[in-house]
């Protein structure tokens, strides 16, 4: 009897499943939770005069590469502005795509003109974070109203630039979260005479503003980093390499070694073969985002010896379960992507929640690796960024 209970009970799961009543549950991989311990690790194992090469930060200037055109539409936002035009500019690009280094190219041709820049790090969506901010930034004292802020910058002798890395931060979705945001919209109306404005967003933070608070009628120039070629990358990562005189030698992997037609090939050649193939494998994985191309690239590297970094094969992680994430995970991660990260005391305000029930959502998938948490805020592990995106985006979560 209790066979036959249990092969109708098999048949009962097998034809809901069949029917999508029930999904099959698909494990999150280990590999992702230790993706960027690994890569980390990975970097470590790198010798030291090495390791610069290709730790994440902006390009140094020899090694910075194609991004011909968004300099140029900065540069012709400048000329305009110093024509006395009403200009102001966003920079719209993916968190990782280089907008730093095409920024410091960009500023290092701009002659005599004062230049304050930041990166904001953290939310500021109440009045009091904002004049705290600018008064920190501006070097101002005790001014508490934008008419102060908006006679300081016009009153003062040189033009000059504010450029304002991640200016998604100054808004948290909420009631009342926008405040912040409105006030430097209406700070940037009355000062473009004195002041060139640069903002730059994530995608889905500027799409995100555009329907909600129509964000675009504030800049008159948009600049969309595109992402780059795999020739590119290529590049990108072969000037690193010949900057410390280093040979890269590709390892075979084990299908190569089984094609009679690999091992008809010369030496050269299949070091050419090997190279194409990993370099068109290393732009899918990273989507054309130099800073992920960078992250598998350490992971690929399997040793440096006497100048020859050797460079074993890459695989995918596997991100299928990303289809079969949770509601409530899904609400999470659409929060996450839509404040470029999230402190728990700020996600709690978006969710509306208790930070106890908070941290019950973010610290399962903390520990599962479908986050990260470099510093106080959570986010979406880079390795699974764009299958979250595109996944929360094909269920209209985001737009």
């Amino acid at each position: 009897m209790g066979t036959i209970l249990k092969f109708l009970k098999n048949k009962i799961a097998w034809f809901k499943k069949t029917l999508g009543v029930v999904d099959k549950k698909v494990l999150i991989s280990f590999e992702l939770s230790e993706f960027m311990q690994e890569t980390e690790s990975a970097l470590q194992n790198i010798p030291q005069n090495y390791k610069r090469l290709y730790e994440l930060h902006p390009a140094e200037m020899q090694f910075f590469v194609n991004r011909e055109k968004e300099i140029k539409e900065l540069q012709k936002s400048f000329t305009n502005w110093a024509k006395n035009r009403f200009v102001t500019c966003a920079i719209i690009g993916e968190k990782g795509c280089g907008v730093t280094s095409m920024l410091n190219s960009f500023i290092s041709d701009i002659p005599h003109t004062d230049i304050i820049r930041d990166e904001l790090h953290e939310k500021i969506f109440t009045k009091e974070d904002y004049f705290e901010y600018f008064n920190t930034l501006l070097k101002t004292e005790n001014i508490t109203t934008n008419k102060e802020l908006i006679d300081f910058l016009n009153n003062t002798q040189s033009a000059k630039i504010i450029i304002l890395e991640n200016l998604h931060h100054m808004f948290l979705k909420k009631v009342g979260g926008f405040e912040s945001i409105k006030m430097l919209f209406e700070l940037i109306s009355y000062t473009t005479k004195k002041v060139l404005w640069i903002g730059v967003f994530t995608p889905e933070t500027w799409s995100f503003l555009a329907k909600t608070i129509s964000i675009s009628n504030y800049f008159t120039s948009e600049i969309f980093i595109e992402p780059l070629s795999h020739e590119n990358i290529k590049e990108t990562i072969s000037k690193r390499n010949e900057y410390e005189n280093l040979k890269t030698e590709f390892l075979p992997t084990e299908e190569s070694l089984k094609s009679m037609t690999f091992e008809n090939l010369g030496d050269e050649q299949k070091q050419a073969f090997l190279s194409e193939r990993f370099f068109k494998q290393l732009h899918k994985l990273s989507n054309g985002n130099i800073s992920l191309a960078m992250l598998y690239w350490v992971r690929a590297v399997e040793k440096i010896e006497e100048n020859i970094i050797y460079i074993k094969g890459i695989d995918n992680v596997d991100h299928s379960f990303v289809k079969n994430l949770s509601s409530e995970a899904l609400f999470a991660l659409q929060a996450l992507i839509l404040h470029d990260g999230l402190t728990l005391h700020d996600f709690s305000i978006v969710m509306n929640e208790p930070h106890e029930e908070c941290r019950k959502m973010l610290m399962p998938m903390l520990e599962k690796g479908l986050l990260i948490q470099p510093h106080k805020k959570y986010n979406i592990n880079p390795a699974i960024y764009q299958q979250v995106h595109d996944h929360l985006s094909s269920k209209n979560f985001i737009h």
